[in-house]
């Protein structure tokens, strides 16, 4: 004898606590997750925490196995019936195959019942079946800490300059110290624009280096590296040289340069190490984990309002006739640069071995040939002379410039390159990282916004591209750039090849000596003039520097820096003078930590956590209802269980033909119940699985009463002689 319906309050609560634990597990799982907890640089065992996952899973699975036969066994033997196709559903939580079995088809149509509590099973079981698959792979998801960058704090940073000043738009010697019209050798980093031209020299002279000579007169040179390594006062920064490769058309391909702008580019070094010995007293009372000053590898990022200067530069070989040569000089059309109408010419050219060339000119309205002549220096050295070009000629160019190559006698021909640059601040994003606490180089990447029609907006209006993803690539897209031209004039421009005056020559002919190309002298030119002007421009406003007070702990910031408050992102760092400050470049940085820790980033964590949130609504409304009505039952939750009570039901007729399997959908639409049925010695009654429509009076009579226990077996008159 067993009761197969039970209304006990406090038995239906404590069955129902086989949700507490898989529900307490994924509520935990899903806040670990939500608040951001940081683990550290090492972890336990991945097997471990696999283990974990799949015992949770199990639990999560027997949690849905008991909601589905609970719902079940409640319109089985208290309501109107379920399908047979739903019979025995509550054993398919873990196959997913069960959503398109004909099981489950077959019990989608059926018209007995009440519609909304037919609907409102079908989908109970379809989500639980959805939950048993998907919440296992789930909580290994949430449970097994991800090796990222996650969140670290982030703070808005001062530069005691003005944006005109970090990013002026038309350059003079205003500001020029005299000092910087000559150069030493070293590559010591100060505000001259020339600052650190020996790096540019080291980047040609790789290029010429990278094979021996004999390799290069056979097979061709070498690329060098496209990128070398820039001082601040405090920061290292990738300097970029490189050809435009999107580059189509007639001509040379325009060499593009990049570099950090280098006040910002310290104050974000400065940033990151006070961010860096912020660690130290980071506690795990932050909500955030322990992360301690061995979890140092660290992402800082600028990802809005900043811009940096580029160049791009393109050169061709020409020639002045004779010292009276009064035609106007050519200069090469800049592609992506230049509108295509300021083309007004073409110039053919001689590349050595590789023939002729043919490229796009624009003539200069006012400057003649003969006046290139008058570039200072040597006529036995490399020469430069700076060409102011007026805008209506030459719009999207910055300056010109011919550069005479040595003339080593008094007759004949110049030969000279002539030049043409262009210069802008683009929107860019500024990545540091740090590893172990050391300051790496900052690097970026440039990418262009908008169309060729839209507006130059203001660079504190500009929006960068995300942190994510930042490489060493110069990805420029024309013709977009730049968004501020810069219009430099002819003073400002020669302190970019100053003299050498303990070797009597100039940055140029130092530059353009290495002839790495012998017979393509504008490619090494343009190289040469892209990396100096770019250089320079990085370097304006090369005196200002990070501003404020730091935030501390104590009463006199006897206890260091405030890591806590750091690594929340709650406020800002740095206190500055509202008043002050109210013109400066100010500057986000986002900082993130490398390490194992739970966190919500990425899709997979959202889509787990959502996964779990429904398993935790269903469990909980489960329990509810256990406690509201206490109704509660353990039959029938096994496959033993139900052939045991179909072999002591009547045979039905609607299961005919299906003693070798069922192949006919309708049979999974029959409704089935559980009811009760007298014994034929008339001293009981037992339970029967009744199969079809039963009329409406036959089903009062045989309702399943609660509380009630059955189990005698109905038997024929032959078996009664027997057990007499």
């Amino acid at each position: 004898m067993k009761i197969a319906i039970r209304r006990n309050r406090p038995i239906a609560l404590l069955r129902g606590l086989i949700h507490l634990v898989p529900v307490g597990i994924a509520i935990f799982e899903i806040v670990l997750n939500w608040n951001t907890f940081y683990v550290g640089t090492e972890t336990y065992n991945s097997a471990i925490y696999q283990l974990m996952a799949k015992v949770h899973e199990i639990m999560i699975q027997a949690s849905i196995a008991a909601l589905i036969f609970s719902c079940v066994r409640s319109e089985l033997a208290l309501g109107e019936g379920i399908p047979f196709g739903l019979l025995f559903s509550g054993l398919q939580v873990s196959q997913i195959s069960y959503l398109w079995s004909m099981e489950l088809w077959g019990s989608l149509n059926v018209g007995y019942g009440r519609r909304f509590r037919k609907i409102g099973l079908l989908a109970i079981i379809v989500l639980s079946i959805v939950l048993g698959t998907a919440c296992g792979p789930s909580s290994a998801v949430l449970l097994i800490p991800r090796l990222e960058y996650w969140p670290a704090g982030s703070t808005h940073i001062w530069i005691n300059a003005t944006e005109d000043k970090i990013w002026p738009t038309r350059l003079d010697d205003s500001s020029i110290l005299e000092s910087c019209s000559t150069v030493s050798q070293d590559i010591s980093s100060d505000p001259c624009p020339s600052s650190e031209w020996g790096v540019i020299r080291e980047f040609i002279s790789l290029t010429k280096h990278i094979l021996p000579q004999s390799y290069m007169n056979t097979y061709g040179y070498a690329e060098a590296p496209d990128s070398m390594i820039l001082s601040g006062k405090s920061s290292k920064r990738l300097l970029l040289i490189e050809e435009d490769e999107d580059f189509i058309g007639q001509g040379p391909r325009p060499v593009i340069a990049t570099t950090p702008h280098a006040a910002i580019a310290d104050a974000m070094t400065t940033a990151g190490a006070l961010w860096f010995l912020s660690l130290i007293n980071v506690t795990a009372k932050s909500g955030h984990g322990s992360p301690l000053s061995d979890q140092s590898d660290a992402l800082h990022t600028i990802a809005s309002n900043y811009s940096q200067p580029y160049s791009t530069v393109v050169c061709i070989p020409d020639s002045i006739h004779n010292s009276s040569d009064s035609r106007r000089l050519v200069l090469p059309f800049l592609p992506n640069s230049n509108m295509k109408s300021l083309a007004n010419g073409n110039f053919t050219y001689s590349v050595g071995a590789l023939g002729e060339r043919t490229a796009q000119t624009i003539e200069h309205p006012d400057f003649t040939y003969r006046q290139a002549l008058d570039a200072a220096g040597s006529a036995t050295d490399y020469r430069l002379q700076w060409i102011d070009l007026p805008q209506v000629a030459f719009s999207g160019s910055s300056i010109g410039a011919v550069i005479l190559l040595p003339h080593h006698g008094n007759n004949g021909p110049q030969d000279i390159l002539s030049c043409n640059l262009s210069a802008g601040w683009g929107a860019a994003a500024l990545l540091l990282e740090t590893q172990n606490g050391a300051i790496s180089v900052i690097s970026s990447k440039m990418i262009g916004h908008g169309t060729s029609s839209s507006p130059r907006l203001p660079i504190s209006q500009t929006k960068s591209p995300p942190a994510e993803g930042i490489d060493s690539v110069i990805d420029y897209r024309y013709p977009t750039y730049p968004r501020q031209l810069i219009n430099i004039s002819q003073s400002w421009a020669k302190y970019l090849n100053p003299s050498i005056p303990n070797q009597n020559t100039s940055v140029i002919n130092v530059l353009m000596q290495q002839e790495v190309f012998p017979e393509w002298p504008f490619v090494q030119a343009s190289r040469a003039l892209a990396g100096l002007l770019v250089n320079g421009l990085a370097r304006t406003s090369f005196e200002s520097q990070l501003q404020g007070d730091v935030k501390t702990v104590g009463p006199k910031g006897q206890n260091g820096l405030d890591g806590n408050y750091w690594l929340s992102g709650k406020g800002e760092i740095f206190d500055v003078d509202p008043i002050q400050s109210k013109n400066w470049v100010t500057l986000r940085v986002d900082s993130t930590l490398k390490g194992y820790a739970y966190n919500t980033k990425g899709v997979y964590p959202r889509i787990a956590i959502a996964f779990l949130t429904m398993y935790c609504f269903l469990a909980i409304a489960h329990i509810l209802y256990c406690g509201l009505t206490g109704i509660s039952s353990t039959s029938w939750d096994s496959i033993a269980e139900v052939i045991t009570l179909a072999m002591n039901s009547t045979p039905t007729a609607a299961l005919r033909n299906t003693c070798a399997g069922i192949t006919e959908l309708h049979i999974f639409k029959l409704p089935v119940r559980v009811l009760a049925a007298n014994d034929e010695e008339g001293e009981g009654e037992h339970l029967e699985l009744v199969f079809g429509n039963v009329d409406q009076e036959q089903i009062r009579y045989n309702n399943i009463k609660v509380n009630l226990a059955y189990g005698t077996m109905p038997c024929s008159a032959r078996e009664r002689k027997k057990i007499r």
